[in-house]
């Protein structure tokens, strides 16, 4: 099965489309600004992946589409407050999947050719509980869609949430503690962050959700994801029950500071691992595997400004 891979090279800390906020902007109308900036500047870059896939790569079953880590996320430091950090949440939650969901129906199967997207990562916070107990648990989380699946005209959607937070997920951590993080998000609010987030997989189904991630949208091809520290901490099998299809052929890591061990032991199923990580100016990679060893990287064409193509063959 030959298989094209796009990756779009994305400096998580300074992206070229971030816009100071206005000084009378509400937090939502902000964040909306720069989702549309930012889902005009990937559906421009998915064009122009597909077109050089199907020109270049005849006879690819799919062209596979990866955002880093954080691709979403406004810098925390344009939150004023506690409730702009709350309303920033919803907004997230609300706004994020509608953008990416908006980007496949735009993008149709009869024209461009079936295509997956791996749309990076949004982290969001959501405070449980008040006062001196409280704290914040984490999502944030990587949502997969393609042009090909549908549902009353709505592209289906699987959710992957990472389940390590680490020291630099919401900036440099000021201390750590009993399992939780120390942040200072702005000024001198400081918020304690649970280092292990407890949010499972889901899938829309028929309006409404199901705890597994479906991983079968290329047949014969399942594949799995690690986010970031993820990709260096959870134990083999460990999400399984998660996940559709356990055993996968290719495995991507979304990242933000996480490099491929070339000394680890991963499944043996494994082919291929793709890497796009958003850490300084950004890196993407490829890499064939055998027998759970990196072997051999996959050589890839920069097609476009910070727009990288390969083409991968699995068995």
């Amino acid at each position: 099965m030959l298989l094209s891979i796009a990756s779009l090279r994305q400096p998580t800390f300074e992206p070229q489309f971030f816009e100071l906020r206005a000084p009378d902007q509400s937090i939502t109308d902000y964040v909306i600004s720069e989702l549309d900036v930012r889902a005009e500047y990937v559906r421009r870059k998915i064009r122009i992946a597909a077109k050089a896939a199907a020109a270049d790569h005849d006879g690819a079953d799919c062209l596979f589409f990866t955002l880093p880590e954080f691709f979403w996320n406004i810098p925390w430091r344009e939150v004023d407050s506690e409730e702009e950090l709350h309303e920033l949440t919803t907004a997230y939650l609300e706004k994020v999947p509608a953008y990416i969901s908006s980007l496949m129906k735009d993008l149709p199967m009869e024209r461009y050719g079936k295509i997956v997207l791996l749309a990076g990562s949004c982290a969001t916070l959501v405070k449980i509980g008040e006062g001196d107990a409280s704290y914040y648990e984490v999502i944030n989380y990587l949502l997969t869609i393609t042009n090909k699946e549908y549902e009353a005209d709505i592209p289906l959607m699987s959710m992957w949430p990472k389940r390590h937070v680490s020291g630099i997920d919401f900036g440099q951590h000021i201390g750590n503690e009993d399992g939780f993080w120390f942040f200072r998000l702005f000024d001198e609010f400081v918020i304690k962050v649970k280092d292990h987030s407890s949010v499972s997989a889901e899938h829309s189904y028929f309006d409404g959700y199901e705890g597994l991630f479906i991983n079968s949208l290329v047949p014969g091809c399942p594949f799995g994801i690690n986010v970031c520290l993820d990709y260096a901490v959870l134990r083999e099998g460990e999400r399984d029950k998660e996940v559709e299809i356990p055993e996968v052929k290719i495995d991507f890591l979304i990242a933000c500071g996480m490099s491929l061990d070339y000394d680890k032991q991963h499944p043996t199923a494994v082919q291929y691992s793709i890497r796009n990580d958003g850490m300084g100016r950004g890196a993407c990679e490829v890499v064939r595997l055998e027998e759970g060893l990196i072997v051999d990287e996959i050589a890839s064409e920069e097609i476009d400004d910070n727009l990288y193509l390969s083409v991968i063959r699995v068995v």
